[in-house]
């Protein structure tokens, strides 16, 4: 069943009790009020009757059942003359339930009588007969020689019918309120579910992929800020998808590349490993196939090492701490070959970063080796140490060829080369701004490039100021 339906259930439900309680107590204290009216009015009705009876059965000469008989019926006849249909009925009973006199209605039985007897004079009694409904009082008449017991019966009919069409009225009245409460309940609730349905809708949508879906609730209830917080997950979950599947397309280009940077040098070293197994070479040729074995084996040495370095970095757990930026460029200066072109270092000597000392070497000789690969026009890469406001900005600087801006955000990504023919015949992997990327997020920075093609490129990153 849907929410809307089970939301209009659950109103009419509370209006039908409602309206039943409402309605049972009203008509039933109406009618209590009713009976206690008819209930004094018969009972001021039977003091007199029973006045009247008493001072006539007291003057008679005796007081046996024949007498007691031909008085009840003279009065009974006068008082039909005086009240006529409205005089009451009444019986008269001596000791032992002996009728002494009844003009009762053949419908209330004598048992029901002798009941009212029983209950006393203080209790009176409704009961029904065939179709109607009576009365009963009973009171003993004082001053005679025998026990003597008055029944009245009073036709209280008209006010149990009154009642009965009350009721009728109400449950009719009750059916067409709970006709009219449902069909506008009905209504109402789709209104106040339909926020409900887009959400269901758009919910359905993105788990069949759809991470474009959004909904627009404008109802200024909870109901909108759930449809905000729907909106953020499905912004979320569509940023993640797109994360997700950028990664895999790089993963992909990574696997692709990987398997290519394997297979030239493989290819090259079975090639010339074939060629000195398959019999005497001239000492020439040996010497060019033993050349070309070392140096492709050197390219898979550094290809391994680079990539060990780059899951190492991935699997984190580095600890920083005070490094000398001084002591930095001492490590640098002499892990670079001697016939490497001019290195100028423009770094104060009391400078420190919090960092990892052989990452951060690592990191800005790969930025060095890549400024002399770029062939500076004036043969020099040059790093700066500058202190700013939010640490210290160290920046790589070469005049060489530059970068074009379409590949600079892909230069940091695994075996991507700018100049693929060139960088393969320096015995470059395609990994060192891959590692400097990932040794910069290791120091919650990240390499910020400026290029123009035919002039240069500088590399920057920011690093927290330490002291040692």
């Amino acid at each position: 069943m849907k929410f809307a339906y089970k939301l209009a259930l659950v109103i009419l439900s509370l209006l039908s009790l409602a309206l039943s309680l409402g309605g049972t107590w009203t008509i039933e204290r109406n009618f209590s009020h009713v009976q206690d009216q008819i209930i004094r009015q018969s009972s001021r009705q039977q003091l007199r009757q029973r006045y009247t009876l008493e001072t006539s059965f007291s003057q008679a000469d005796d007081n046996s059942s024949e007498t007691l008989f031909s008085l009840a019926t003279l009065y009974a006849e006068q008082e039909r003359g005086l009240l006529a249909a409205s005089a009451p009925s009444f019986s008269l009973f001596g000791e032992n339930g002996t009728v002494l006199y009844s003009n009762m209605p053949h419908l209330i039985s004598y048992s029901d009588q002798q009941q009212a007897i029983a209950a006393g004079e203080t209790k009176v009694r409704f009961i029904s007969a065939g179709e109607g409904h009576y009365l009963l009082l009973a009171t003993p008449l004082r001053g005679l020689e025998q026990a003597v017991w008055l029944v009245n019966a009073y036709d209280v009919t008209p006010q149990f019918a009154e009642r009965d069409r009350q009721i009728r009225q109400h449950l009719v009245l009750q059916c067409a309120a709970l006709i009219l409460t449902g069909v506008a309940a009905i209504l109402i609730s789709r209104l106040l579910t339909r926020s409900l349905q887009k959400l269901s809708t758009a919910s359905r949508a993105l788990s069949n992929g759809e991470t474009g879906i959004r909904v627009d609730i404008s109802s200024g209830d909870e109901l909108e800020q759930l449809g905000k917080t729907f909106n953020g997950m499905a912004d979320a979950i569509e940023t993640q998808m797109r994360m997700l599947q950028q990664e895999t397309d790089r993963q992909k280009r990574f696997v692709t590349a990987f398997t290519h940077e394997l297979k030239t040098p493989m290819t090259a070293i079975l090639g010339y490993a074939n060629l000195l197994r398959s019999g005497e070479q001239p000492a020439l040729k040996r010497q060019k196939a033993a050349d070309y074995i070392y140096h492709e084996s050197r390219r898979l040495e550094s290809l391994c090492q680079e990539l060990l370095l780059l899951l190492g970095l991935e699997k984190g757990g580095i600890c920083l701490q005070p490094v000398s930026i001084a002591a930095v460029c001492q490590d640098i200066r002499r892990s670079l070959p001697e016939s490497f072109l001019h290195l100028e270092m423009q770094c104060e000597e009391n400078m420190a970063v919090q960092a990892d000392r052989a990452l951060l070497v690592t990191l800005i000789r790969n930025l060095v080796l890549n400024g002399a690969a770029a062939e500076p026009k004036d043969q020099m890469v040059t790093v700066r140490c500058a202190r700013q406001t939010d640490g210290i900005r160290l920046t790589v600087e070469d005049h060489g060829k530059g970068i074009p801006q379409s590949e600079l955000d892909k230069i940091t990504e695994p075996f991507y080369r700018v100049d693929k023919s060139r960088a393969r015949e320096n015995g470059g992997s395609g990994l060192g701004l891959s590692i400097c990327s990932m040794i910069a997020q290791i120091h919650q920075s990240k390499l910020e490039f400026d290029s123009r093609p035919g002039e240069g490129t500088r590399v920057s990153i920011m690093l927290k100021e330490a002291q040692l």
